[in-house]
């Protein structure tokens, strides 16, 4: 490890991840929800999530002025532009934004690894993090909410498997023994997210009580930004 996480920057990082994350996650669930029969309500705040994206890169620009930062600010903006606009087009720039995430794109490894690992992440974890944006008319418990949940949880277990299988691939890349989970930084905060992604599935099967998956999804969402804000190991 070459020095210690930028805290700024991991808040910056963390709004990046939260907002492009559910804006993906928002593009799942709007889908879901036209397909028949029909769920009105499914219908996530995608302007919000990309406007949370926006100002954390924007954050991250002035803090790294990097070309790539800004390069998804201006993915970001069109992005939230083309949202607002109800434009058919959000999604691209939305993906692209993505897929240039740090943590992703740097560092060693395989690139269409790593990118299948952010997509994937996106349509589950995303996915996760717009449904706790809902409220159901008639709660969780309803009908129509178990029927949403049921559509997404096909959906989320395939993302689930792939973001896992991708996720193993790259720790193997980055740590050199099982043993710097516990003795490394950088190890203990991966640790940290693999136990919060855990929890999430434990907490799945109780979302008629209430989205507590989601917000366990906010607090694997910062261990990962935390890994992105950390220079990455020798």
């Amino acid at each position: 490890m070459s020095g210690p996480p930028d805290l700024v920057a991991f808040a910056f990082h963390w709004l990046e991840y939260l907002g492009l994350l559910g804006g993906l996650g928002s593009f799942v669930i709007r889908r879901l929800g036209r397909l028949t029969p029909r769920i009105s309500w499914a219908h996530p705040p995608m302007h919000i999530a990309f406007a949370t994206a926006l100002v954390g890169g924007f954050g991250l620009l002035l803090l790294e002025r990097d070309a790539l930062v800004a390069i998804r600010v201006v993915l970001e903006g069109l992005a939230l532009l083309l949202c607002l606009r109800g434009s058919g087009y959000v999604a691209l720039p939305a993906v692209l934004a993505a897929l240039l995430l740090p943590g992703h794109l740097h560092g060693p490894g395989s690139l269409f690894g790593a990118e299948l690992h952010v997509l994937s992440a996106g349509m589950w974890a995303g996915g996760v993090l717009a449904l706790g944006s809902l409220r159901p008319p008639e709660g969780w418990a309803s009908a129509e909410a178990r029927m949403l949940l049921q559509r997404f949880g096909r959906v989320a277990f395939i993302a689930f498997g792939v973001t896992a299988l991708t996720g193993v691939l790259r720790a193997s890349e980055l740590l050199h023994d099982v043993s710097d989970l516990w003795t490394t930084t950088y190890g203990v905060v991966l640790a940290l997210k693999l136990a919060g992604v855990l929890v999430m599935l434990a907490l799945a099967p109780l979302w008629r009580r209430g989205p507590a998956e989601a917000y366990a999804a906010v607090v694997v969402v910062a261990a990962t930004a935390l890994l992105a804000a950390f220079p990455f190991p020798a």
